[in-house]
């Protein structure tokens, strides 16, 4: 690697210029989701009202080929630089055009020379080409996101029990249950999705997220700047919405965020309605999306559509032995109340907090 061909920066105030840039690299680069593109970025920096951050830009041949974004916080009590929006962040939260490993040794020694740096969610091959090539940094299992493949039949690899079951009530139920997905207009079925969640399940078991305001602004805001990416799927009864999903598409991928069902008709099972009419609709009008990524957690619920799973990790970075030492007591700590204290009907103890 010739280093002149590389060169990096640091930038605490994004212009016209990098704005476009950064958009530029997200339609070719490899690993682009919507947690890496400058939509989300500004969805970010809006909500929880971001003043203070640095993005690292790297070029190769004059062109741009790396941005991170990161802002300070403290991690374990540890004041860092670390990746944003870490609660809400699902995917990769760096993009680079692709995953070369000379790519990664310049980018990388260069954020890791100013700040005790915690980088969150990288997807499996980044963590390990970071492995080989910083074997120093502490790299933590920290999410198992369920996928379904859908590049085949992913109906065949469902549990079948379960498959005749949805399969007899969608059969029966066919002239009353309608299904849309929408792309347009999201403000209108945004309200439609906060008044279904009003008489969901999850608001009978205080698991409302949108009852918090910064949460609901969050999701106003992913409207507002990321419409482009964003879909709201609603399963109708007879005309009353009894079941919501809220996703992302981009690329060759679509990831699962929100989903809750009216709690009256819960046993039509809509959630899975839901899921199976939203594959159908992937697999018939977006063609080009091959897998359905169904978020973190390994539970039984999910492993009923598929026994498929990528792997997430977080990464610890500090030249502090001290630092070290405590982020690596910390995850053993955590670790272990994993394997004594496993949560039923998910499989996440048998991942989670593992390290390399």
């Amino acid at each position: 690697m010739r280093k002149e061909d590389y060169s990096i920066n640091t930038i605490k105030k994004l212009d016209e210029s990098i704005i476009k840039q950064w958009k530029e690299l997200w339609e070719k680069a490899e690993n682009a989701n919507i947690y890496n593109s400058y939509e989300w970025f500004l969805a970010c920096v809006e909500t929880f009202t971001i003043k203070e951050y640095e993005v690292y830009v790297c070029y190769k041949d004059g062109k741009l080929i790396a941005v991170l974004p990161l802002q300070p916080y403290k991690c374990f009590g540890v004041k860092v630089y670390g990746t944003f929006c870490r609660e809400r962040l699902v995917d990769t939260p760096f993009l680079m055009k692709n995953y070369e490993k000379e790519t990664f040794k310049y980018f990388f020694e260069n954020v890791f020379k100013r700040h005790n740096i915690y980088l969150q969610k990288l997807d499996d091959k980044a963590t390990k080409i970071l492995h080989e090539l910083f074997p120093h940094l502490f790299i933590v299992l920290i999410s198992v996101n369920p996928f379904i493949d859908l590049t085949g039949d992913p109906i065949s690899a469902m549990l079948k029990s379960m498959v005749n079951r949805i399969t007899k009530i969608m059969k029966k139920n066919t002239d009353v249950l309608r299904y849309e997905i929408y792309n347009t207009n999201l403000q209108k079925y945004f309200k439609a999705l906060l008044a279904l969640q009003e008489k969901s399940s999850k608001k009978t078991r205080s698991m409302d997220i949108f009852e918090d305001k910064k949460t609901k602004d969050y999701y106003s805001a992913l409207i507002k700047y990321c419409n482009k990416f964003v879909r709201i799927n609603i399963l109708y009864y007879n005309d009353l919405p009894i079941v919501y999903e809220f996703g992302f598409l981009y690329k060759n991928m679509y990831v699962g965020d929100q989903i809750s069902y009216h709690n009256d008709y819960k046993q039509l099972s809509p959630g899975k309605i839901m899921i199976f009419r939203l594959i159908e609709h992937l697999k018939n009008k977006n063609k080009q999306v091959t897998t359905l990524d169904q978020g973190g957690g390994i539970s039984d619920y999910k492993q009923q559509f598929t026994q498929k799973y990528r792997l997430f990790y977080n990464v610890y970075y500090s030249n502090n032995i001290f630092v070290l030492f405590w982020w690596k007591s910390i995850n053993k700590i955590r670790r272990v109340k994993q394997v004594l204290f496993p949560k039923k009907f998910t499989r996440d103890h048998e991942f989670l907090f593992k390290t390399l």
